[in-house]
């Protein structure tokens, strides 16, 4: 039996649009728009190459996409529109060092390891090379990611790389912690992992299974097992009105093209 596919996603500061990245099998990642307050998903394209989720963000407004992919040792950073992959801007690159964005408060667009140019498609500006903190390796996260998810209302504790640890502000007196682990079975070579913890008495309740999480509202978000689900949070921490919001366990790779021209990278199927 097939595992499920395996999801992340990137959430939009000032919108309620979000990205989500559903990869498998290993070699094929689906784009999809998720419309957060009225739960609708669109499909915008399949990418056959492997994407580094970590390396990608979704600008404020959740009109662009800057993500980072490698297939057959080739790797590439391209901006598209939210949700399909075809490149607006396209920069490729021999190895996996570096490489990615993130966009800033103001939906700026930062380069990892280089400086984007002054002039950018689609009503695009450049941020400044020190908007956010450099990463290395295309495994490597360094502090990039903690970096971006404080955008996202998350607070860091402590730690920097794998070991940083953060936590986020649920309702009453709960808080969703977030770390990160190498190399754990079934999940990507760096993947998230999430625990519950009770500010009156210290308890910590681990969700292993779930790859995301996010809050919404007076509400928890969070991907597991192929598929998206919301739940409120009692003040004893438990999670009421469970809800499945999308199963994406059935989707197999389709040839579609963008609604727009782009870059002919030759990568986008």
């Amino acid at each position: 039996m097939r595992p499920p596919p395996r999801l992340h996603v990137l959430t939009a500061t000032r919108s309620n649009r979000a990205v989500v990245l559903r990869r498998g099998p290993s070699d094929q990642v689906a784009v999809l728009l998720w419309n957060r307050r009225s739960n609708q998903i669109q499909l915008g394209q399949w990418l056959k190459a492997r994407v580094h989720e970590f390396r990608c963000d979704i600008s404020p407004d959740g009109r662009h996409l800057v993500y980072f992919a490698c297939r057959n040792g080739r790797c590439w950073t391209a901006v598209s529109r939210v949700p399909w992959i075809k490149a607006l801007a396209f920069w490729p690159q021999s190895d996996s060092w570096h490489g990615g964005g993130a966009f800033t408060d103001d939906g700026q667009l930062w380069l990892n390891g280089s400086a984007p140019p002054k002039v950018l498609p689609d009503g695009l500006s450049p941020a400044a090379t020190d908007a956010f903190p450099h990463a290395t390796d295309g495994f490597y996260m360094g502090n990039l990611v903690w970096r971006r998810l404080e955008q996202r209302g998350w607070n860091h504790l402590r730690g920097s790389g794998y070991d940083a640890e953060l936590q986020l502000d649920l309702v009453a007196n709960w808080k969703l912690n977030q770390s990160f682990v190498l190399g754990a079975g079934n999940r990507s070579l760096i993947s998230s992992r999430f625990a519950l913890e009770s500010t009156a008495d210290q308890s910590q309740t681990a969700l292993y299974g779930w790859e995301w999480a996010d809050r919404h509202g007076s509400s928890v978000q969070w991907a597991e097992a192929g598929a998206l689900w919301q739940a409120h949070i009692s003040g004893n921490g438990t999670l009421e009105d469970r809800r499945l919001l999308y199963d994406f366990t059935s989707m197999e790779f389709e040839a579609l093209s963008a609604p727009y021209e782009g870059v002919n990278t030759g990568a986008d199927r």
